[in-house]
């Protein structure tokens, strides 16, 4: 228990001789008389004029950055706009293409038909054989008469 006090008050001390040490370091470093506080004068307002020099700075610099945002953001609107006109048109460019392959289709369906209409009536196409060469007699004589 006696060596705990004697520990208590060695640190106790310790404590107050920092802190006495530390007080006497401020008044060194704190001017004693009126004519100190002159010689600090000048550099104190050579710390104002930083200090509004900083705040000019910042100004500028924050305008900047207002300056950047702002375009950014129109990039961003007209590349959004960019982007959904592309979209339309490809849209638009798939659904013609689709339309050509619906009509080739429906083009390729119809001479199907008539291909396989064709096979069912021979006699028809052997008629119109013999019809055609028939007419092109009667307009080869036709010729001779004039």
């Amino acid at each position: 228990m006696r060596m705990k006090k004697l520990l208590f008050v060695s640190a106790i001390a310790l404590l107050l001789a920092n802190f006495h040490g530390a007080s006497l370091q401020a008044q060194d470093v704190m001017p004693s008389s009126g004519t100190d506080m002159k010689d600090m004068k000048p550099q104190m307002e050579q710390m104002h004029a930083q200090m509004e020099q900083m705040r000019t700075q910042m100004v500028q610099i924050q305008a900047l950055m207002k300056d950047a945002m702002d375009k950014m953001a129109a990039a961003d609107a007209a590349m959004k706009t960019h982007m959904e006109t592309e979209q339309a048109s490809m849209k638009s460019q798939m659904a013609l293409q689709q339309a050509v392959i619906d009509h080739l289709q429906t083009m390729d369906d119809h001479m199907q038909s008539m291909r396989d209409h064709m096979d069912m009536k021979p006699d028809a196409m052997d008629m119109h054989k013999k019809t055609g060469m028939k007419m092109k007699k009667e307009k080869g004589m036709m010729g001779d008469q004039k």
